[in-house]
């Protein structure tokens, strides 16, 4: 007997006898599934766009974005003229650090040179075309230099392009004669205390121009110096370009470093405008001790000599060596024998005998570990001539080292 088929009001469904099942069209599907669905680039390049994380997103936002979903102060609400002037009478560097819409108002080139004038403009004018021998104002603001140095924005072509569009506006009628790193570059001159604009002579020169010249010579000198060339600073000239005021504090990532090209030149500039070192009333002497000791490791020989020369002079002594001999990259020999050549002053007995012992524990050490190279390194050390001169310069019969001797 056949079951009675129930009918259920609502349900719709397939029939499941053979005649049922033949009648029914079937899908036309490719047996390994469904294919799948070509994106169009420009619904791909929207997809990607509408992933990236919000933060980034955040990054890249406007100034008229940030106008928009905030509430801005009467100071931000003002426009950028007025603010510029504002800004250029006070000079208060911080103040672009109030909020994000007063520093882009504030973000131009054209505001960057007007800040650069009014703060190093005073310096410049007491200084170029006159002799750096006998100047004893220099004029400027050595908080305000300094404060302005440290921004992001002051960088050492915006520095050069501030001084050569000061000189067009104010000094074209000035005698420029440049002083140069190297002594032998520099011509000789009967009165020290004249000014330049008395010569006959004038040097049409730019900032840049004089910088990369000054600085590849003394690239020149300070890569290519020999232990027989004598003490590297009596090569150098005392004179400056004073281009700072006087008590500028350097920017402490200079002193520190790593040193790249341009980090290295923007010191050497700074160097020879006059910037140097305040032991007294700042911690750049800590800063530069630490920046020293990480060009030896490094083996930066310019960075050495410019530190050296910039006031870390006074930290030539027996600790530094000992550190030298342990800790010195690049070319060993020529970073260590470098320190002894820059002035380095003449130890007593007690020193002596530490740098004989530093070395001594050198050979000892290298013997024990096979180490050919720094073995060879510690002997050529123990032969320097101008080793021999520091630590026995009150005993000339001993000439280079003698462990023995000295015992």
């Amino acid at each position: 007997m056949e079951l009675t088929a129930i009918k259920v009001p609502g349900k719709k469904k397939r029939g499941n006898t053979k005649a049922a099942v033949a009648t029914t069209n079937p899908l036309k599907r490719p047996s390994s599934g469904r294919p799948l669905k070509l994106l169009d680039p420009s619904d791909e390049t929207q997809s990607s766009a509408s992933s990236e994380p919000t933060s980034k997103k955040r990054k890249n936002r406007s100034l008229k974005s940030i106008k928009s979903r905030r509430k801005m102060s009467d100071l931000e609400k003002l426009p950028t003229e007025i603010l510029e002037v504002i800004f250029l009478f006070c000079l208060n560097i911080n103040l672009p650090n109030a909020s994000p819409v007063i520093a882009g108002k504030l973000s131009s080139p054209i505001i960057y040179n007007k800040t650069l004038l009014a703060a190093f403009g005073p310096t410049w004018a007491s200084s170029h075309g006159r002799k750096s021998i006998g100047l004893k104002d220099r004029g400027g603001d050595p908080v305000l230099q300094s404060a302005i140095l440290r921004c992001r924005w002051a960088t050492l072509p915006v520095m050069l392009n501030a001084k050569d569009m000061w000189i067009q506006r104010f000094a074209t009628d000035k005698v420029f004669k440049p002083v140069w790193f190297v002594a032998d570059n520099n011509p000789p001159s009967d009165d020290d205390d004249s000014s330049a604009e008395e010569t006959d002579n004038p040097t049409k020169i730019t900032a840049r121009e004089h910088l990369d010249t000054d600085f590849q010579d003394f690239s020149d000198v300070v890569l290519n110096w020999e232990e027989s060339d004598g003490c590297l600073l009596d090569y150098c000239h005392l004179g400056l370009n004073f281009d700072v005021a006087d008590a500028i504090e350097i920017p402490s990532s200079l002193l520190s470093g790593p040193w790249n090209e341009d980090t290295l030149k923007y010191l050497f500039w700074l160097i020879t405008s006059g910037a140097s070192i305040d032991w007294c009333h700042t911690t750049s002497g800590e800063v530069g001790l630490e920046g020293l000791k990480k060009a030896i490791t490094f083996g930066d020989s310019r960075a050495i000599v410019i530190l050296v020369w910039v006031g870390m002079k006074v930290e030539l002594n027996v600790n530094l060596m000992v550190y030298a001999l342990r800790n010195a990259g690049g070319d060993k020999f020529a970073v260590i024998t470098q320190l002894w050549m820059l002035n380095f002053p003449s130890v007593n007995n007690k020193g002596a005998r530490i740098i004989e012992k530093e070395i001594a524990d050198m050979m000892d050490e290298a013997q024990q570990e096979g180490d050919n190279e720094k073995y060879d390194l510690a002997v050529k050390i123990s032969k320097s001539e101008t080793l021999a001169t520091i630590l026995y310069s009150s005993e000339p019969n001993y000439g280079v080292m003698d462990f023995e001797a000295r015992k």
